[in-house]
């Protein structure tokens, strides 16, 4: 599918997450969403006011997390989602529990899912399911329990465990059959490579800022 480089800026969540980060970092991320036009900007949990509020008055809207690794309790996420979108996040995204995916422990996973989609409402929430390191037969089960849960978008990776493919989003869409959006995500460098997930069913694409930057760079319109 071609999309045009005002397009695909608007479905860009262009990312800075480098556990260094700086306030300079996020000012460059700030800028570049201005620049840009990105859809959405995703920064660390401590800089989230920061960005809020540079932000403010811009078509970019700022990405709140709902924990951080997968293995928080819902003790904690459900306050941080909530204290995100009070802060004013348009956005909540959460890493599905690979501890209790790899146990077996499928009802926890759809009851997280579910408690966070029920507690942030409208706001849309996304779930990350770290398709690389499963098989498709895993990712076809993810797909199946996120869905079950309620949350709005299925995304692929955060990048730090290894990088999405084509394969990756052929499988989930296939397994998704349109009951939740897609949001690929994870070492994605080309426009080639998104213009075959977007054929696969892909409408988000999380990219970190760096390389959100050169392929919109390498595009003539």
């Amino acid at each position: 599918m071609a999309i045009t480089k005002l397009e695909l800026a608007k479905i860009i969540d262009a990312t800075s997450m480098a556990n260094t980060a700086t306030k300079a970092d996020m000012d460059e991320l700030v800028a570049l969403c201005k620049k840009y036009g990105f859809g959405h900007a995703v920064g660390i949990q401590c800089y989230i006011p920061y960005l809020i509020d540079q932000l403010r008055g811009t078509q970019t809207k700022v990405v709140g997390a709902a924990g951080g690794r997968g293995s928080d309790d819902l003790v904690d996420c459900i306050p941080q989602a909530l204290a995100n979108i009070g802060l004013g996040c348009g956005e909540i995204e959460s890493r599905m529990s690979l501890n209790f995916f790899r146990s077996g422990m499928y009802d926890e996973i759809v009851k997280a899912t579910r408690a966070i989609k029920n507690a942030v409402g409208d706001i849309v929430y996304k779930v990350i399911i770290e398709a690389p390191v499963l098989t498709d037969d895993e990712i076809r089960t993810a797909c199946d329990l996120i869905v079950d849960g309620g949350a709005d978008y299925i995304k692929s990776a955060t990048g730090t465990m290894g990088a999405t493919t084509v394969h990756h989003i052929e499988v989930m869409s296939a397994a998704n059959k349109g009951r939740a959006k897609l949001k690929a995500a994870g070492g994605i460098r080309t426009i080639e490579t998104i213009e075959s997930m977007l054929d696969l069913g892909v409408t988000r694409f999380g990219i970190g800022l760096k390389s959100a930057v050169a392929i919109l760079d390498g595009m003539q319109a």
